[in-house]
């Protein structure tokens, strides 16, 4: 059944496309796989190999760095953290945690090297033993070191924040499918459906009570959207019964949620608070393109999943459109987004050009003309967010220097760790080796090997060439190559 359901996903993907797919590439100077391999390893995975960003002990990852590496110290800050304050306060944040463990398991998906899954388990142990909250529900979202306690109290937690609590979880369990994981990850996801839908607002609202500066009950984008791509669309298709079928149904409910409440037809864009309709209007409310893209990125991801052919097809028109707008035609890059007054803001922020990148990505998969964008827009990333001398990507880019912006954020803090580049270089090593017609070779670690039908190339699906086991310093490691990515 499964197999078939699989078979019809591949065929709507090609019905969808028919007539636009040029018989050749368009582009022959767009990343092979190798490239994204050698960025991930040379570039990107030192940065997070280390002892300084271990923690003590390893899974208690630290929330900040400083931009050469080494571990922030309060006593003799370094400039770029001092700069920014509030990097200064005693607080460790489970989002920073979860984004790190995420990251080590994408380090073992590419590479095969099970210190990487060891590291990617120790965060996920250290984030169930101490982040879970056994008593209320859900995840704490820091650790105060003033008070000595997990914070804040169950009320002014909000979606967001609990969803990336699962990232790193959910993708272990994507990993290994280790059956101990699963529970907490159900029992967060219905915590979170169950206490945070308000049908008076049609979306998950902020807060569970009144307090702290935020209104409790804000419609916020990333309540909602944060939810689809933590956890919900990778491992939908990974679930057994009767799970399966009522996360299809929360994927359908959170997306219409996005479309009904947040998208604005006339712009083409999704806006990030939407309290009273002036909120979706340009003249007074600016919005990113990155929230806007990875909204249509997981639309097109859930129509696959559900078989909504209309989802799909609003997500490959509009989100067309939306990489045309946000392309910076002279500097071959992506723009950040649209200011009040609609007028374009071309800095550029990491996750931002991450999201527009990997929109673009795949899209080449159906259409390889899409790749006119890829073959400018990664020669400026690899060029200009690239620190040359001690690895990782910087967090934002002056579009008139093309360096970072004066005061910006460090290389590592609490919304930026290993989660938007990693992934970044996965999606860019799936759908290059997809266009130059190579396999894809990909590493897990079975507890108890599925069946193939329920092994993918992480959002994505593929035929399986092979699987080969290997034991590697005594652990079980599976080498899948896959062919005909979609």
């Amino acid at each position: 059944m499964k197999t078939t359901r699989h078979m019809l996903l591949w065929i709507l993907v090609i019905l969808l496309t028919a007539g636009c797919q040029p018989a050749v590439p368009t582009a022959q100077d767009l990343p092979d796989g190798e490239r994204w391999l050698t960025h991930f390893n040379e570039n990107l995975l030192p940065f997070w190999d280390t002892p300084d960003a271990l923690g003590d002990p390893i899974g208690n990852f630290p929330s900040e760095r400083c931009d050469d590496g080494s571990a922030f110290n309060p006593a003799r800050p370094c400039p770029e953290i001092a700069f920014n304050g509030w990097l200064m306060m005693e607080q460790e944040y489970v989002v920073s945690r979860s984004r790190q463990t995420y990251g080590y398991g994408v380090a073992f998906h590419l590479t095969g090297d099970p210190r990487y899954l060891a590291f990617a388990q120790s965060g996920v142990e250290y984030l169930r033993e101490n982040a879970f909250d056994r008593v209320n529900g859900g995840t704490y979202a820091y650790w105060n070191g003033d008070s000595g306690q997990w914070e804040p109290d169950y009320r002014y937690r909000n979606p967001q924040e609990l969803a990336y609590s699962l990232l790193g979880v959910s993708f272990y369990y994507y990993l290994t499918r280790d059956t101990a994981v699963l529970p907490d990850i159900l029992a967060v996801k219905d915590y979170i459906f169950d206490a945070y839908y308000n049908p008076d607002l049609n979306a998950l609202q902020w807060m569970l009570a009144e307090g702290g500066d935020a209104n409790y009950l804000d419609k916020r984008i990333v309540a909602q959207l944060d939810n689809l791509n933590a956890y919900l669309v990778l491992l939908t298709p990974l679930l057994p019964e009767p799970e399966q079928s009522e996360w299809k149904a929360d994927l359908q409910k959170l997306t219409h949620i996005l479309i009904d409440e947040f998208y604005s037809a006339e712009e083409n864009l999704f806006f990030l608070t939407v309290n009273e309709p002036r909120q979706r209007d340009l003249d007074y409310f600016g919005t990113d393109f990155g929230h806007t893209i990875k909204s249509m990125w997981m639309i097109y991801f859930v129509g696959l999943i559900t078989e909504d052919a209309e989802l799909v097809a609003f997500a490959q028109e509009n989100g067309a459109q939306v990489l045309e707008r946000a392309y910076i035609e002279e500097s071959g890059a992506w723009a950040n987004g649209v200011n009040p007054g609609n007028r374009r803001d071309d800095n550029k922020d990491w996750w931002i050009y991450n999201e527009l990148d990997q929109f673009a990505m795949t899209m080449t998969l159906s259409d390889p003309a899409f790749a006119r964008y890829l073959e400018k827009t990664t020669q400026y990333y690899f060029t200009y967010f690239v620190d040359p001398a001690h690895g990782e990507i910087w967090s934002q880019l002056d579009a008139r220097t093309n360096k970072p912006a004066e005061g910006s954020l460090p290389k590592s803090w609490p919304w930026k760790s290993a989660y938007h580049s990693f992934e970044h270089a996965l999606v860019g090593y799936i759908t290059a080796q997809q266009y130059y017609g190579q396999p894809v070779t990909l590493y897990y670690a079975f507890a108890e090997q599925p069946a193939e039908q329920d092994i993918q190339p992480y959002f994505f699906r593929g035929d399986i060439e092979g699987i080969t086991v290997e034991s590697i310093d005594g652990d079980t490691v599976y080498r899948v190559v896959f062919r005909n990515i979609r």
